[in-house]
Parts: structure tokens; C-alpha cells; sequence
């Protein structure tokens, strides 16, 4: 019997089949069992970590490094630490390896980094882990952040740098502060809070910060004060700091002034001594004066001014010299900033160097204020006409450190 044409066909598509030849072309179809797997790719995403510091060893930050799906093989990414304020060695251990594995069957891995713990006060730190190059997987989120809280309360310094005489010729000590602390001594100083508004807001210079009498800014370790700036939101302020002044308490009218501080560094950042006419004889400023004992913007850290304002305002007429440190900087170690203040002349010195005088006579027809009695303003401003905004660069908390004033006369 001859097998007829329908026969025929099926008997050819059969042994393509077989073959595997043509599947698509020739209508075979296949069984249930012959469909390949579907390919499984999972996404791979980090978590971030905030964690507190710790005071000795380190303190571990996990990451979890987690996938979407299981998958029957082994997923791996490489990832590398960078960006923010932590620095490899100081704040963290830099990893030897720098890849992590998800095993299959598993769903997450924890990535350890090892933070370095002190005792020492700092700014929140940050650093950031970027995901890349996954084999077994795609990336969802790549970057993770780890934040270092801060839970200390010690400043860092030594007593290291220069120390002034404790006496002077034709000089007796009229009065002191050595900071020894808790307190402000109220006989001596006063708070000057606020930012100056609404009579004078910015306090004249758009300056960025509110003064606070807060524990947070103002404090005392070991024999010195400390003004410290700080981030944050107060009073519709970015920046918070102190300022203290001896408005009525302790006016001076010549002698010499001596200051031993440490002072801080960075964009923005603005620490000044300085006096204002404790009665403004000749009307307000800046025709009763102002004298800067020192001043220093952040972004030139080893460059000290020396100013007197005056003049028929309403702008200031000044004159104004400045000194650097041949080497380091002023955040470096402690520094003796000093007026020595006489009938018809003041001279500025650092360390114990004349920088600058100025006479009566260098005012020229200008009236000359600064024979009457004054008062000392120490504070530690951000931002402002001069200095300009901190940028990314600069780093919080910033500390102004005074071990001493001392008033002879």
C-alpha cells in the first residue's frame, strides 16, 4: 500500500523535528518540557548607614547590599569609597578588597566598613559607596552614603605656640580672664545675641549666623574658652556662634591688650577681637571709632588686620595693615594677638612684633576718636561682605580658642 501525500508530509516533519532542523519553519511544536528556563536578572540596590562614631576601636557600618529576586548563581559587584569629609585611615579603614558577593540562593550581603572611633569633637562625617561593574546583575541604586555622627565633646588642641610676658615695664595688670571656667564671669562679659536685627541685621556685613548663649556655643575645656560655629537652622539662620562683649563693665582707655587664642580656618569663616566706644562721645558710627585688634578671614588663615574705622560715616573711613605667619597658619597653634594703646597712637603686634601703628596725625583733618574709653568684643561671625559664604570646603564645627586676655595699664 502506497502511503499517500498527507502521510508523506507528516512522516517529513517528523524527522525535521528530530533533526531540530527549521523548528519555526516547519510546525513543529514543542513539549512542555523542552522550553528553556527564563534568564533571571536581579537588580542590585545599597542601603545607607547613619551611625554614631564610638569613643576607642572601631565601630562597624553595615550596608546591606541586597538583590530583588533569588537567582540560582552567585551575583558580584564591585564598589569604591569617596566624596564627603571622612578621610581613609582617620575616620575610616580603608577596605583591602573591595568587592561583595551575593551567594546564590541569598538575597542580601552585608558590606562591613570599620570606623575609626575617638574621643574627639568633630562634624558629622560622610563618605560614599558607589556600586559598579555587577556580574549576575543590573544596578538599581548604586550609591549608598554613610553618615559618621559625632559623640564627642573635647576639642582637639595642644598648648603648643607662643606665650606673651606676664608683666611689662611702666605696665601694672589691671585685670585678667584666664577662662578656667564652667562659667562666663558676668562681671567681666556680657552676651550679644541675635543677628543684629531689626536695627542692624547681619549685623551690618550680611553676615549669616545668630549669637546664641548656648552651652553649644560657648563652652570651657581645660582653661580655655571656646566659640564654636555651627550648621544649623535657628532663628531663620543657617549658622549658629557667640559673641561676648564688656560693654559697661570693663571699659578701657589706653594700655595694652593681650589675647592668646587659636584661631579657626575656612571659607567663610570670620573670628574677630575688637573694640566700640564704650559711650560714643561723637555720635554713632563710625564717627566714635572702632578698633580691630584682630582680624582674619577664614580662606587666608595665616594673614592677621589690623583697623581703625572712622570718620563722618555714613560709609567708614579706615586705615588698615595686615601680617602673615611666614609658615602654618593661625589655626595651627596658640598665637599672641596685642594692642598697645596710647595718647594719639595704637600699634598692633602679634607674638610680640609691631605690624602696624597709626598716630593722630595719620587721620589727617579727620576728627580722632580713639583717646576715649572702649569696650573688647570677641566673636566668631560666618559669612558676611568679606570673608563670603562657606563654600563645600568648609568644614563644621569651627572653633575659635582663647586661653587668655590680659588688660595693663
Amino acid at each position: 500500500m502506497q502511503p499517500n501525500k498527507a502521510n508523506m508530509y507528516q512522516l517529513i516533519t517528523l524527522l525535521l523535528c528530530t533533526l531540530s532542523i527549521n523548528h519555526a519553519s516547519s510546525g513543529c511544536s514543542k513539549g512542555k518540557g523542552s522550553e528553556p528556563e527564563p534568564v533571571v536578572v536581579p537588580a542590585i540596590s545599597i542601603e545607607d548607614v547613619t551611625l554614631f562614631e564610638g569613643n576607642a576601636a572601631t565601630t562597624a557600618f553595615e550596608f546591606n547590599v541586597s538583590i530583588d529576586k533569588k537567582t540560582t548563581k552567585d551575583v558580584t559587584v564591585n564598589y569604591t569609597i569617596s566624596g564627603g569629609t571622612a578621610k581613609a585611615g582617620e575616620d575610616y579603614v580603608a577596605p583591602t578588597t573591595q568587592s561583595i558577593t551575593i551567594p546564590a540562593g541569598s538575597t542580601q550581603q552585608k558590606l562591613v566598613i570599620q570606623i575609626v572611633g575617638d574621643d574627639i569633637k568633630e562634624g558629622d562625617d560622610s563618605f560614599t559607596l558607589q556600586l559598579q561593574s555587577p556580574v549576575g546583575g543590573t544596578l538599581q541604586k548604586q550609591s549608598a552614603s554613610g553618615t559618621i555622627r559625632n559623640d564627642d565633646t573635647r576639642v582637639a588642641y595642644t598648648n603648643a605656640g607662643y606665650e606673651a610676658p606676664t608683666a611689662y615695664p611702666n605696665y601694672t595688670l589691671a585685670w585678667k580672664d584666664d577662662f578656667d571656667g564652667p562659667a562666663l564671669n558676668t562681671t567681666i562679659w556680657s552676651h550679644q545675641n541675635g543677628d543684629g536685627c531689626p536695627n542692624v541685621c547681619g549685623w551690618g556685613n550680611n553676615e549669616l549666623e545668630y549669637y546664641t548663649d548656648r552651652a553649644e556655643n560657648l563652652y570651657f575645656q581645660n582653661g580655655k574658652l571656646i566659640i564654636e560655629a555651627r550648621p544649623e537652622s535657628f532663628q531663620g539662620k543657617g549658622y549658629t556662634s557667640s559673641k561676648i562683649i564688656t560693654q559697661g563693665k570693663k571699659p578701657i582707655k589706653f594700655g595694652r591688650i593681650d589675647i592668646r587664642a587659636i584661631l579657626p580656618k575656612g571659607k567663610g569663616i570670620w573670628p574677630a577681637f575688637w573694640l566700640m566706644p564704650d559711650k560714643s562721645v561723637f555720635g554713632g558710627w563710625p564717627k566714635s571709632g572702632e578698633i580691630d585688634l584682630m582680624e582674619v578671614v577664614g580662606h587666608e588663615p595665616a594673614k592677621t588686620h589690623g583697623t581703625l574705622h572712622f570718620g563722618p560715616g555714613p560709609g567708614s573711613t579706615q586705615i588698615s595693615r595686615n601680617w602673615s605667619l611666614p609658615a602654618k597658619t593661625f589655626n595651627d597653634e596658640f598665637h599672641v594677638f596685642s594692642l598697645e594703646w596710647k595718647q594719639d597712637q595704637i600699634q598692633w603686634l602679634v607674638d610680640g612684633q609691631v605690624f602696624s601703628t597709626v598716630t593722630k596725625a595719620d587721620l589727617g583733618a579727620n576728627n580722632y576718636p580713639f583717646n576715649e574709653e572702649f569696650f573688647v568684643i570677641f566673636n566668631l561671625a560666618v559669612g558676611g561682605n568679606w570673608p563670603g559664604s562657606p563654600d563645600a570646603n568648609t568644614y563644621f564645627p569651627q572653633w575659635l580658642i582663647v586661653d587668655y586676655i590680659r588688660v595693663y595699664q
